[in-house]
């Protein structure tokens, strides 16, 4: 028998698998479920499993930052599922040594083929445990490398920055107290959240700006701006000229 420790931050994945693999006969079970990726960091070491299923649903980031530190203290197989069908996503997972990306909407048959084939991998009836590289920080019970936290927010906001983003939106993602997120932030990158998204908004229009033939309402749209006036006015507290007049200036002295 094969034991699964499924992480799933949906919280409705576990009756589904559970019956589907119950149904096809298969030889892994749900040995352990959690919620949330301290508790499953918590379970890798104290218990043994043959396998890590991760499903993310809306929570990439967070199952992103779960494999992560998975990949500090065990070589264990993992299988993300339910996270967007993206390169860039795809290719985080990949780096985090994910063993199969599994993109939402799940396909069962696609599942079930997919711990078929950890069950017959080379060395998959043993997994090493090597000690976490480094003791995370602890909030309210929840294990949290700084450092790796903060790269993952601003990341997250480089890839959405044309979506309506708050620290609140991002914190509920990876599980983590807003206001803490907050602070850490601001001592870590000596710049506030919010500074820090204007930064990378203006920056991304600055650059459509001189390499695209995007109107103006569109270049807002691309950076998270529903509201041109709006746009216009930041962008013009930010660079101290309207957005036209930056492109024609620009454009005049290269």
């Amino acid at each position: 028998m094969h034991h699964i420790l499924l992480v799933d931050y949906s919280h409705h994945l576990v009756r589904i698998l559970g019956s589907l693999l119950e149904d096809n006969k298969s030889p892994f079970v749900i040995k352990h479920h959690v919620s949330n990726s301290s508790e499953a960091l918590d379970a890798l070491s104290k218990q043994d499993f043959n396998v890590v299923v991760v499903h993310t649903e809306r929570y990439d980031a967070a199952g992103l930052w779960l494999c992560h530190h998975i990949r500090q203290i065990s070589d264990i197989p993992i299988v993300l599922l339910g996270g967007r069908d993206q390169f860039s996503l795809v290719r985080k997972a990949l780096t985090y040594q994910v063993n199969d990306y599994l993109p939402a909407p799940l396909k069962p048959e696609a599942l079930l083929h997919s711990l078929h084939g950890l069950q017959n991998r080379p060395g998959s009836s043993t997994v090493k445990k090597r000690p976490a590289l480094k003791p995370p920080i602890q909030l309210n019970g929840k294990a949290m490398d700084s450092s790796h936290v903060i790269r993952v927010v601003k990341a997250y906001v480089r890839d959405h920055l044309q979506e309506e983003l708050t620290l609140k939106r991002i914190a509920d993602m990876l599980h983590f107290n807003c206001a803490y997120l907050g602070q850490k932030f601001k001592s870590e990158e000596k710049v506030s959240f919010n500074d820090y998204m204007l930064q990378e908004r203006m920056k991304k229009a600055k650059h459509l700006l001189l390499t695209t033939n995007l109107r103006i309402y569109e270049i807002a749209l691309e950076v998270g701006y529903r509201d041109i006036d709006w746009f216009y006015k930041k962008f013009r507290a930010c660079t101290g000229s309207s957005p036209n007049a930056y492109r024609r200036q620009k454009a005049n002295t290269a």
